[in-house]
């Protein structure tokens, strides 16, 4: 049985009948949420309208019930039950891209086994247009209710791919015509001197580590984020956001020009 937490701030962004993130996105089935006894907030409200509307049973819980099933995860009263989050592969993330009209865009992680970088890295990907998500068997975060509120339900909504060789999957893409760049802190490269407007893999490195020498060696540029002064490394989900937004500045500037 897993269960998915949602906020009730994350419940005011819903329209009236859109429900959770996990039923608006539609991928995997919500079988059942379950309220505390004395919710009745105005986003609490909105959320369980969603749930009415999609035929999802709604159950009143006293508050030991969260705390014997949710342990100390914040869950603010409400909890939704669902089914297992399906996976897609490395085709049907290209086919997305060229369904949308657009140049690949793919964000591949190595060693991200923080929840909540897991987490912030999908929901920057989701919000600056990436196609879909790479990530290992192994050394990763699996994809859980952790990660999913990490990523304010942006997960529910994204395209994973789960590969058992990182750089097998890597260089299957590049014979499908796409660069692969890594995010790597010690590369003399500063990350607005790449022309990124190609189709292409962005590579992300574990915590502390790093992206892995043999994945470093399968990229065919890497890149790094210019700081004033030097720190042992930014954290993942940051030197991610911030390469993913100079991919986008540039796109959206071609686009312009």
């Amino acid at each position: 049985m897993i269960f998915s937490t949602e906020s009730i701030r994350s419940a005011r962004r819903f329209q009236p009948g859109g429900g959770s993130e996990a039923l608006s996105a539609g991928r995997r089935k919500v079988k059942r949420i379950y309220v505390s006894k004395g919710r009745g907030t105005k986003g609490v409200q909105t959320l369980l309208g969603g749930a009415r509307d999609g035929g999802v049973p709604v159950e009143y819980k006293a508050p030991d019930y969260f705390r014997s099933r949710l342990g100390d995860c914040v869950h603010q009263g409400v909890a939704a039950e669902v089914g297992k989050f399906s996976l897609a592969d490395e085709n049907i993330i290209l086919k997305k891209a060229e369904t949308d009209g657009e140049l690949p865009l793919i964000l591949a992680l190595d060693g991200i086994v923080d929840p909540q970088n897991l987490g912030s890295l999908v929901r920057t990907a989701l919000g600056m247009g990436f196609h879909g998500v790479v990530l290992p068997k192994a050394r990763c975060a699996p994809l859980s209710p952790a990660v999913s509120k990490a990523s304010a339900g942006a997960m529910e909504h994204m395209l994973f791919a789960r590969v058992p060789n990182l750089v097998g999957a890597l260089q299957r893409f590049k014979k499908d015509g796409l660069w692969v760049v890594g995010a790597h802190g010690g590369s003399a490269q500063a990350v607005d001197q790449v022309d990124f407007n190609m189709g292409l893999v962005l590579v992300i490195g574990g915590e502390g580590k790093g992206i892995r020498p043999l994945v470093r060696k399968t990229c065919d540029y890497l890149v790094s984020v210019p700081q004033k002064k030097i720190v042992d490394s930014l954290n993942a989900a940051v030197a991610g956001a911030i390469v993913m937004y100079e991919i986008v500045r540039q796109r959206q500037r071609r686009k312009v020009s």
